[in-house]
């Protein structure tokens, strides 16, 4: 692709959402003091406000790292929904509570390449059928 100053330069897919965040000895943070930002290298997970002042974040995920990711149920009632993020490692997890519909976010995360399991899961993370 060639830019408007005649150089050559490759756009780079890059998506970001606002929400909360947990992975298990790095971050816990509630909605809306996370910024997530999906990218094809890596996903992104930085600290706003308060978590920006003291230097907290970034938090990243190489996406060789990543093993599944999808979205599960947070409530009886299907209202709350958040998507976890599954490594290859079974010791680290991390959790990204978005604002807003988790449908858009994992769409930007399987044009990004990774590996996207559409089946929504339940509070224990077992697929619904």
């Amino acid at each position: 692709m060639e830019g408007t100053d005649g150089s050559n330069f490759i756009p780079t897919l890059r998506r970001e959402f606002t929400g909360g965040a947990y992975s298990n000895y790095r971050v816990k943070a509630g909605p809306p003091w996370i910024r997530f930002v999906v990218t094809p290298e890596q996903l992104e997970f930085h600290g706003r406000g308060l978590m920006r002042l003291f230097r907290l974040g970034p938090w990243t995920i190489p996406r060789r790292e990543i093993k599944e990711v999808f979205a599960k149920r947070k409530n009886l009632f299907g209202i709350f929904w958040e998507i976890e993020i599954v490594t290859k490692d079974p010791s680290v997890w991390w959790l990204f509570w978005p604002s807003q519909d988790a449908g858009p976010i994992l769409l930007a995360m399987e044009e990004c390449g990774y590996p996207v399991e559409w089946t929504p899961h339940n509070w224990a993370g077992m697929p619904i059928e």
